[in-house]
C-alpha cells in the first residue's frame, strides 16, 4: 500500500515549477532549519519566549528520538533504494527512512507553538508549512507515506511533551 500511494504521488512530478517548489520546501526542512530559525525569533521576542522554549525542547526531543534512536532501530531503507521506478528529485541521503525527520521536526515545532498559546495565524501558518514540508518528502521520493505519518505522530508527541515540560518549568518559576 505504501508503494502504491507513493506511486500515485510520484505521478504529479514532471512539472518544473511544482518540482522546484516541492524541492525548495523539502530543503527548508533540512536539519529543521526553518523551525530552528522560527524558534530563535520566538526566543528573542519577550512575548513569545515561552513558545520559543517549548519549540526548542520539541526540536531537541524530535532530533534525539527520530534521528538518533528510531531511524537506527527500524533501519528502513529509503524508497529510492527499493523501488526501481522511483527517481528522487533531491539528492539521496545516507540515513534510514522511518520516521521522517522533516515531518517530525515540523510537527514538533507546530504543536509546541499551538499548545503554548501562539496566535491563530501563527498556528495555522505553522501547521500549513509543516504539512507542505511533510508532503514534499513524498513528492521528492525521500519517504514512504508511513514514514511521514510516523514522523507526524512523533512530532506531535515531542511538541506535546515539550509544552508540558515548559509549562511545569514555568509553574516552578512563578511565585506562589
Amino acid at each position: 500500500m505504501d508503494a502504491s500511494i507513493l506511486y500515485a504521488v510520484q505521478q504529479l512530478t514532471g512539472n518544473p515549477l511544482l518540482d522546484g517548489f516541492m524541492a525548495g520546501l523539502s530543503w527548508l526542512g533540512n536539519n529543521g532549519m526553518i523551525w530552528i530559525l522560527a524558534t530563535i525569533v520566538l526566543l528573542i521576542c519577550p512575548k513569545t519566549r515561552n513558545s520559543g522554549a517549548a519549540c526548542a525542547i520539541a526540536l531537541l526531543l524530535s532530533l534525539l528520538l527520530c534521528n538518533l534512536v528510531l531511524k537506527n532501530i527500524v533501519a528502513r531503507l529509503r524508497p529510492y533504494d527499493v523501488l526501481l521506478w522511483l527517481h528522487p528529485l533531491v539528492p539521496p541521503l545516507a540515513d534510514f527512512s522511518f520516521p521522517s525527520g522533516h515531518a517530525s521536526a515540523s510537527f514538533a515545532a507546530a504543536t509546541a507553538m499551538a499548545l503554548s498559546g501562539m496566535g491563530k495565524k501563527w498556528i495555522a501558518s505553522a501547521f500549513a508549512l509543516a504539512a507542505l514540508i511533510s508532503f514534499s518528502r513524498l513528492y521528492t521520493g525521500m519517504h514512504y507515506p508511513t514514514d511521514v505519518l510516523g514522523g507526524i505522530a512523533l512530532g506531535v508527541l515531542c511538541g506535546t511533551l515539550a509544552w508540558l515540560a515548559t509549562r511545569r518549568w514555568l509553574k516552578r518559576l512563578s511565585p506562589p
